[in-house]
């Protein structure tokens, strides 16, 4: 028969477990895995209801304790094993947030969980059923034993948490999307400007939502090469077949128009211009796939008949670089007047004659000047 010390030393392990679990499922749902699951609930919810991150993510919090904490009384895993108890309910946590493109797929499902549903059950019992023969002796140093027992039970949360990240999805540009998604919805254009700012990976769905950000904030001409770009005009607009929270109505809906089956990118947006002249939207994306599929000299012609070409302060960024690059290649006058952005760009073409191993070039001048439409113009290569 256990001792009055040891219950509440039992006690006390189960109370810390408990919490232990109840902050990192929490803080995994509410924080880490927010946008995924709001992804799943816009999908599948029929009511008026908003999404919540924090009560989604108490709600599931609660179920998955107390569910622990009743199965446990038959499973009676206790002292330094108490953290195996939380074994299944950690991995039901990644297996709610094992959440990818295959959602937007219809039949297509994930048949690897079935064995891990599998697996986990069996080491559940089976580790039960040993631990039960183990675990009668009594304590006779609580002291010692209560040092003991928490460090092994931290060292088992440790090892069980780490199996639940892995296991949940790690698509990060699929990660990446969701979080722009929340934003998008939010309206809030400028934190969806911030959204993996520093990455050199880029989904095609992802430059698309940025482009969007981009242009809902008016900012397209003056911030669009600060992002990789890789799929030239193309990346503008998403995929016909939706692989992303992302949708292309709504970027369709902002354009006011939609691309005619077998339509190109540049022709679509070069017909919503002609469509509707007075569509801003339209034109600044237009004119962002002409830079994006280096048509530098057809872009010099359009840009007049959208802005004042001599007016350097209302000109963006890029437009003045991309018309600098062209002056420069076709020697033919520049139409503004800005020294210091000349200056850059003779320090940009100073790189051919410093450093002439082309991979060593293009290193430095991804460094130096990776945010400019002048890397991008030389230096960048589509994914096919």
């Amino acid at each position: 028969m256990k001792s009055a010390r040891e219950i509440r030393l039992f006690r006390m392990v189960r109370i810390v477990c408990a919490i232990v679990f109840a902050l990192f499922a929490f803080t995994y749902l509410s924080v880490h895995q927010a946008p995924l699951l709001e992804v799943v609930y816009d999908m599948t919810a029929t009511g008026k209801l908003q999404y919540d991150a924090n009560i989604t993510a108490a709600v599931i919090t609660a179920v998955l304790l107390l569910a622990t904490l009743w199965i446990n009384k038959f499973a009676k895993f206790n002292r330094e094993w108490e953290a195996l108890s939380y074994l299944p309910a950690s991995i039901a946590l990644a297996f709610m947030t094992d959440i990818d493109r295959s959602i937007y797929v219809d039949g297509e499902s994930s048949a690897r969980w079935i064995w891990i549903g599998a697996t986990i059950i069996f080491i559940y019992i089976f580790s039960s059923w040993v631990l039960r023969r183990v675990l009668f002796m009594r304590i006779k140093d609580i002291t010692r034993a209560t040092n003991r027992i928490m460090w092994r039970n931290f060292l088992l949360f440790t090892i069980i948490f780490s199996i639940t990240g892995f296991l949940t999805n790690n698509d990060e540009d699929f990660k990446h999307e969701c979080i722009l998604y929340h934003y998008i919805k939010k309206g809030d254009f400028d934190k969806a400007k911030k959204v993996a700012a520093r990455s050199l990976t880029a989904s095609p769905e992802l430059t698309a939502g940025r482009a969007y950000t981009l242009a809902s904030k008016g900012e397209m001409g003056e911030l669009l090469f600060t992002y990789p770009q890789y799929y030239g005009a193309d990346g503008l607009l998403p995929g016909k077949k939706q692989t992303s929270p992302i949708a292309a109505s709504t970027i369709y809906e902002y354009l006011k128009a939609a691309p005619m089956q077998g339509e190109n990118t540049i022709d679509f947006l070069a017909r919503a211009v002609r469509t509707d002249s007075a569509a801003t939207a339209a034109k600044e994306y237009y004119l962002a796939a002409l830079l994006l599929d280096k048509r530098l000299e057809e872009f010099a012609d359009t840009l007049p008949g959208f802005y004042n070409t001599s007016d350097t302060a209302a000109l963006p960024h890029h437009y003045k670089e991309a018309l600098l690059l062209n002056a420069k290649k076709n020697n033919t006058p520049l139409p503004f007047n800005d020294k210091e952005l000349e200056a850059e760009y003779d320090r940009f073409t100073q790189l051919e004659n410093e450093y002439t191993t082309p991979h060593v070039r293009n290193n430095y001048a991804r460094k130096l000047f990776g945010k400019t439409y002048w890397w991008y113009y030389i230096y960048s290569e589509e994914k096919k």
